[in-house]
């Protein structure tokens, strides 16, 4: 018997983990304001609450619920279950010392990219970079380095499942514009971001290759409008980028 890509989703499954994601939001809730926050009646929400506890994916604090740390070892397995996501740690700190500029490395899974390192020093964490945290490919740097690296069937099937949402006024939204984007891409080597999916981010992008030619992920910078204006920027930029990607790829296939 084999299973049916195509059956509903178990409601009791994604109740829960609604809950999850709302306790995240929040940093915490109580009881009463998931039932609010879910529109599920409070004897509900205090079952899921209490299986999730029990199994650890929970923990409570008084009156309130948080995120527990089976949530935490789960995330951590991901991040290392690669090891090119291990290397990519120590590569992504480097970028950041070597531009000054936030530095990141994502992955895509399932047709998202999803953030596995962060690198910015000591400035403030940004929220949409937290581990974990998911991004459309088609207007992030990273996402079309990634997509560039891709056949055309594959980049078609991931814009089937999620579309080409706008996210700004940036936002390339037309699939005959992205592919010719995507070309571009593949003939200069980097891809570039103008406040595509958020309003005055600007970014350039590099994807890494494992030994047998796969895409990995893509490593980028992220900062003011002019590191993708000013074209000594963009050279500087590029020039650090495409050495550290050489140098990770380098070591990957020698691990």
């Amino acid at each position: 018997m084999t299973q049916d890509a195509n059956a509903p989703p178990l409601q009791t499954t994604a109740t829960s983990i609604e809950m999850l994601k709302a306790l995240e939001e929040r940093d915490g809730a109580r009881i009463s304001e998931l039932a609010d926050a879910t529109d599920i009646s409070k004897s509900t929400v205090h079952g899921h609450l209490k299986t999730l506890r029990q199994k650890q994916f929970v923990r409570k604090e008084g009156d309130i619920y948080y995120p527990g740390p089976e949530l935490l070892r789960l995330g951590n397995y991901v991040r290392t279950s690669r090891s090119s996501y291990v290397l990519a740690r120590e590569y992504t700190e480097q970028l950041f010392d070597r531009v000054n500029y936030r530095s990141i490395f994502v992955a895509e899974m399932s047709g998202r990219g999803v953030f596995i390192h962060t690198a910015a020093g000591d400035r403030s964490e940004w929220k949409h970079e937290q581990l974990g945290n998911q991004l459309y490919l088609h207007n992030t740097a990273v996402g079309k380095a990634i997509l560039a690296e891709m056949p055309n069937r594959r980049v078609e099937n991931i814009l089937e499942k999620w579309g080409m949402p706008s996210e700004t006024e940036n936002t390339i939204t037309d699939r005959e514009e992205l592919y010719e984007g995507l070309e571009e891409v593949r003939e200069q080597g980097y891809a570039i971001n103008r406040g595509e999916n958020i309003e005055g981010l600007y970014a350039i992008g590099v994807a890494a290759n494992d030994v047998s030619g796969e895409v990995v992920g893509a490593f980028s910078v992220s900062g003011p409008r002019r590191i993708v204006t000013d074209e000594e920027y963009v050279q500087n930029i590029v020039d650090e980028l495409t050495k550290l990607v050489e140098e990770y790829e380098l070591e990957l296939a020698l691990s």
